[in-house]
């Protein structure tokens, strides 16, 4: 599973109202924006479709076919190959700050200037589109356990692009505004970026419980490590400062994600506390993880204006196993182990570091279609250098 995105959708642009055209580009220019024109049909057309119709293998192909277009053209400004008859401003809607109602639809569209700030919305929207087919693929692995694999490089891949943002072309944005869009700064998409290879490890590890066997203890601390990844990426939304609020859905999302692994945890080593007859454990760490996910229940019906996480459906779920767990346990230690059961900052104490599996993989814009290539000598990365 992966956070449940409101695509964006954006206004017109024609690179031709901003750009020189007589030579040598001009029928290359008018490609990019009927490639971009496309995107824009897209992203209105999913809208209008149902959350099950929606196929987001379309917005991701037309985003692919889009970007070379987009790569050419900052290319081309950066050497000097286009000329700029006036700024390029571009609307997009930010879907991830709060606004009253929470949905995509009613979410503010923002016009900025620069180019950078089109291939920042144009990149966070291709990951958002991976992150979501995620949750599709993730409906087939029934009839395909090979989907595990492809589920988690595509949560891979979106952690990759997420973090490219990041890195390679945030901090190249210079005509940023005042208060900026929450899509826009830095640290916002780091904390995606650890979310969506959380997610991703997650699904490994799902993979892993039902397809080979594997210890209760390294599961849980592979638990702790998407815990540990989730808690960052709270951290990060939350020292945002002087920009739009973040979306308290997103920020919902996280920090029921972070107590939703560590309870996972719990789960898992009350489990592998019973493998090794230690009742007591075994009783109070389900005891806690039951605890733990009636919390997350609990806080998502005690606040009626943030919507109810899919976290806390799946806590729901897991807290039915976990209580047929914790009766067995306890009905064991009550009548053959009778060990005294650890209270909850004993059993913290017990608690292991998390691990990771996955490493994040690495993305590059692709290769121009016209234009300077995107291999660079002395500096290293596409946006360093500047156009104006």
């Amino acid at each position: 599973m992966s956070y449940p995105y409101s695509l964006p959708t954006t206004g017109a642009l024609s690179f031709t109202d901003y750009l020189e055209t007589d030579a040598p580009y001009s029928s290359e220019i008018s490609d990019a924006t009927a490639q971009r024109g496309r995107v824009r049909t897209v992203l209105k057309e999913l809208k209008k479709e149902s959350h099950s119709a929606r196929d987001y293998q379309v917005i991701i192909n037309t985003i692919e076919e889009y970007l070379p277009y987009l790569v050419s053209i900052v290319n081309c400004l950066e050497k000097n190959e286009l000329r700029l008859k006036k700024s390029i401003e571009t609307s997009w809607r930010s879907t991830l700050s709060d606004h009253l109602i929470h949905t995509g639809s009613n979410a503010p569209r923002i016009a900025c200037q620069d180019i950078q700030y089109e291939l920042i919305f144009v990149l966070m929207t291709y990951a958002y589109a991976c992150s979501l087919q995620t949750n599709d693929l993730i409906k087939s692995v029934e009839e395909n356990k090979n989907m595990y694999n492809k589920a988690a490089d595509t949560l891979n891949t979106a952690a990759s692009v997420f973090q490219f943002v990041a890195n390679e072309v945030i901090p190249t944005w210079q005509q940023s505004p005042n208060p900026r869009p929450v899509e826009t700064v830095r640290e916002f998409s780091v904390a995606l970026s650890k979310m969506a290879l959380a997610d991703a490890q997650s699904i490994a590890i799902h993979k892993a419980l039902v397809t080979t066997t594997i210890s209760k203890s390294l599961i849980a601390k592979l638990y702790m490590g998407v815990a540990g990844q989730y808690e960052m990426a709270y951290g990060l939304i939350s020292s945002i400062s002087g920009t739009q609020e973040v979306s308290t859905d997103l920020k919902k999302y996280l920090s029921d994600g972070t107590q939703f692994y560590k309870a996972m945890a719990k789960k898992y080593l009350a489990m592998d506390a019973n493998e090794n007859q230690k009742m007591g454990q075994a009783v109070g760490f389900a005891r806690d993880c039951k605890a733990d996910l009636k919390a997350i229940q609990h806080s998502s019906l005690s606040k009626a204006h943030i919507r109810k996480s899919a976290i806390a459906a799946r806590a729901a779920r897991e807290e039915e196993t976990v209580t047929e767990l914790l009766s067995k346990y306890t009905m064991m230690n009550d009548t053959v182990s009778y060990e005294p059961i650890p209270t909850r900052q004993e059993l913290q104490k017990m608690v292991p570091g998390g691990r990771g599996v996955l490493e994040l993989k690495h993305y590059s814009l692709p290769q121009p279609v016209f234009g300077p290539s995107n291999v660079k000598t002395e500096k290293n990365y596409l946006l360093e250098g500047r156009y104006f």
